[in-house]
């Protein structure tokens, strides 16, 4: 019995010998004792290194609470992998303390992760507001200047074509005088001597008065539609300057639209040929002032964006309760990669000192000041389209101020 007995001191004191002495009592069943106390030990050594895949075949009470811990701790594990990747509902409830703690943790990361988010979008809507003050102090200093400018041009043209046209009136009406007193004169001249007669035709003939009375009225007609051009795209500068109107007025959008290409034309025709599809709408509550903007910018953008000779195409329609104007041009289009961008102050393509990157920046702000929406739709080597959708009623949650 001693050694039956020194043996199970030592399996008392967690000795467990790696096979039973041959001078044992009971040898078969200590054996197995040992073979069983080994390989739970193996068990338990596994776990707590980590390694929650080692089977354990064994039964008995002391293998079900060990298989039963095993378990636990492998929904642990998955719960764990389920909080890191976001599931902040997991909870514990199997541990005791443990659990507590547990439960604790996974709700101040929840908490966290919470305040995190509020916080995020927090700068997100300040860095929006920030875009959108940014972009209305750009706009409102390039209305001004753009009016001034325009109001000045208008005003020192307007005083000299109002002569001009009032001239060409008069001249009109000279010619036709003198007109009148040569036929007179080709009536006496019938009754007077050969050598007269014969002296005044040849002096006709010289001075070419038959063409001179001939093309004396298409000068003066031309003259009168050319100042009557000037005359207008006056009235359209004078229209285009008004930057104090700050009330809501009514206005039809082709007279808008029409009104700045006349101010722009003539940089317009050196790229491209203008073709209006305008459609049939109803008066618009808008600021006048601003639209003009947009759509000065729209055009001068798609005719930038020609290279040498194109088509800009305007078409404006009803949808509703809005009204839908594109503006299309046959230009380079616009790179995928950077469609995202161009509506960004500062952003351009344009080379050092051709561009300030402000023009759609102003139109997309213009748009949103008006409750309204701007998409576009480019092809690399086609062309773009700018589709800009308008209520034809003010929003009155979305109030348009220049301030």
């Amino acid at each position: 019995m001693t050694v039956l007995s020194d043996l199970l001191k030592a399996l008392a004191a967690g000795q467990v010998p790696a096979q039973v002495p041959p001078d044992c009592e009971y040898k078969e069943e200590v054996g197995e004792l040992i073979a069983y106390l080994a390989e739970l030990a193996h068990y338990l050594r596994a776990m707590t290194e980590g390694d929650l895949a080692v089977p354990l075949a064994r039964r008995g009470p002391l293998a079900g609470a060990l298989k039963g811990l095993h378990a636990n701790l492998r929904h642990l594990t998955w719960q764990t992998q389920q909080v890191a990747a976001g599931d902040f509902a997991q909870r514990v409830d199997f541990l005791g303390a443990f659990s507590t703690a547990f439960n604790s943790m996974v709700g101040a990361l929840a908490q966290a992760r919470e305040d995190l988010t509020n916080k995020n979008r927090e700068l997100a809507t300040a860095y929006e507001e920030l875009k959108s003050a940014e972009a209305q102090l750009l706009q409102q200093e390039k209305m001004a200047s753009i009016g001034q400018l325009a109001a000045g041009i208008a005003h020192e043209i307007n005083n000299p074509m109002g002569f001009i046209q009032s001239n060409l009136g008069t001249l009109k009406n000279y010619g036709e005088t003198l007109k009148t007193y040569f036929d007179a004169t080709d009536q006496l001249a019938a009754q007077c001597p050969e050598t007269v007669r014969v002296t005044l035709t040849q002096q006709r003939n010289d001075l070419d008065l038959e063409f001179l009375f001939e093309d004396l009225p298409t000068l003066i007609s031309e003259s009168v539609s050319g100042a009557k051009r000037v005359r207008d795209i006056v009235q359209a500068l004078k229209s285009f300057s008004h930057v104090d109107e700050a009330e809501v007025q009514q206005i039809n959008l082709n007279e808008c639209i029409e009104s700045t290409i006349a101010t722009t034309e003539n940089t317009l025709r050196a790229k491209a040929t203008v073709v209006r599809e305008y459609g049939e709408l109803p008066a618009i509550e808008c600021r006048p002032h601003l639209l003009s903007q947009l759509f000065l910018n729209l055009l001068l953008n798609a005719a930038h964006a020609i290279a040498t000779q194109g088509e800009i195409r305007v078409t404006t329609r009803r949808e509703g309760d809005f009204i839908i104007a594109a503006v299309s041009d046959t230009g380079c289009g616009i790179a995928p990669e950077i469609v995202g961008r161009i509506f960004e102050p500062f952003f351009t393509t344009k080379p050092v000192g051709q561009g300030t990157g402000l023009g759609l920046s102003v139109a997309y702000d213009i748009v949103k000041k008006h409750g309204g929406k701007i998409d576009v739709e480019s092809t690399v080597g086609t062309g773009t389209t700018f589709t800009i959708r308008l209520p034809i009623k003010a929003v009155a949650d979305q109030p348009i101020s220049t301030s």
